[in-house]
């Protein structure tokens, strides 16, 4: 229902423009957030046909319900149809647990689970840990960095790369090409910046087609050789097991290379904060979970209407689809005591950060270890960390973080 009286003029509609087609609402979306959860918490947008959803209750719900599914294609649509857009979905349309249904997506996901169970995770523990220690042994030694560039990236993609088993020496040549598939999400769309996304997406392709052709000629001890032999197995077929590595790859360090910077940025913006976490390292853990609610690195996922349902009184018709905005409903006071203050130490903090349901972040516990031993490093190894130049966000609407963080550490 959109928000239409006399005396105000800002519709839902134009609240839905602002945060994915303005820089305004891609510097700060929360306040446009909050004023789309009251004016229209359930909206279908006339702009592109979308439904939106910002209210906690109903994102969990919705992404909980078996009628909403996902699709192959994984265009986040927005503000009509962009040809080129759908052109280049349209050659990487590939089958992943990401974007299959039940049953495919229940034999995806089992095949990769066991890399992120508990017991697994805990064995890695050690190894994280150690990674950890000698990011914050560079900061020590530089004293003032880009932290982004020190930590936040190379730690989680040297995890996920030994997981995974991308050589270490190719590791760093990922982080250009991911600012440029991040960008492909921007509320600035040029076609020049659409064709880069193109080029590294078949620089990409080009890259995890030999490795994994080396992996099938030399199988080693990771998840790579491991899903090379599932496919060969009949378990997984080539499509699908290049979009399984690649997804694995990729979703292991997005997410906790920006619960770095957000959370830094986050610590940066209320001292009170960062003076309580300093004064108590076992703050990590809940620090770590506030700072996924307050400013969620993935802000928004989509799904798909599968069945033709009712909801909250509006017709849902299949083929629909439906963006449900993570971070507006990790921001609603009807579930979070307020939402707008950031507190390291908030109880009750179940949020909506990794998604719901199904499709429940396969790497929530690795992200979740990764920045806990982060940030109680950062606590341990250092007196101070405050700004030291300007911080530059990424170009991404769904994907929330940073590009350069610089930062001035003062050991103890």
């Amino acid at each position: 229902m959109a928000l239409v009286t006399s005396l105000v003029t800002e519709t839902a509609d134009d609240l839905v423009h602002r945060i994915m087609a303005t820089p305004d609402g891609h510097a700060d979306p929360y306040p446009l957030y909050r004023r789309l959860r009251t004016a229209a918490p359930v909206h279908r947008s006339e702009l592109d046909g979308n439904w939106y959803l910002s209210e906690f209750e109903t994102c969990r719900r919705i992404l909980g319900d078996a009628r909403i599914g996902k699709n192959e294609q994984f265009i986040v649509p927005r503000h009509g149809v962009d040809p080129q857009r759908v052109r280049l979905a349209e050659r990487r349309r590939r089958r992943s647990m990401l974007t299959a249904n039940p049953p495919d997506h229940t034999r995806l996901r089992g095949a990769a689970k066991g890399a992120f169970i508990p017991p697994t995770m805990e064995a890695l523990r050690p190894r994280v840990a150690a990674i950890v220690a000698e990011r914050l042994d560079r900061l020590a030694e530089l004293g003032e960095a880009d932290v982004m560039v020190e930590l936040a990236f190379p730690m989680p993609v040297t995890v996920v790369g030994e997981m995974v088993g991308v050589p270490e020496e190719d590791r760093e040549w990922f982080r250009p090409l991911m600012r440029t598939l991040v960008s492909s999400d921007s509320f600035h769309r040029s076609p020049e910046a659409l064709a880069q996304v193109e080029r590294a997406g078949d620089e990409l392709d080009a890259y995890f087609t030999d490795l994994i052709a080396r992996r099938r000629k030399e199988p080693a001890d990771d998840l790579l050789s491991y899903f090379v032999a599932r496919a060969d197995e009949g378990i997984l077929d080539e499509r699908e097991l290049f979009s399984t590595v690649t997804l694995l790859f990729f979703a292991g360090f997005l997410t906790t290379t920006n619960l770095i910077g957000n959370g830094l940025v986050a610590l940066f913006d209320h001292p009170g904060e960062m003076a309580r976490l300093w004064r108590d390292p076992g703050l990590a853990a809940s620090a770590v979970e506030e700072v996924l609610r307050f400013d969620s690195p993935v802000q928004f996922v989509h799904r798909n209407v599968i069945e033709d349902f009712e909801l909250d009184g509006q017709s849902l018709r299949a083929g629909d689809v439906v963006m449900v905005l993570l971070a507006a409903a990790n921001r609603d006071p009807d579930r979070f005591d307020d939402p707008d203050r950031f507190d390291v130490a908030r109880p009750d903090n179940n949020h909506l950060a990794f998604a719901w349901g199904l499709h429940f972040c396969l790497g929530a516990r690795l992200a979740r270890m990764e920045g806990q031993l982060v940030f109680r490093g950062l606590v341990e190894r250092f007196a101070s960390v405050e700004p030291a130049g300007v911080a530059v966000r990424n170009p991404g609407l769904a994907i929330r973080g940073f590009e350069s963080l610089p930062v001035r550490l003062v050991p103890r």
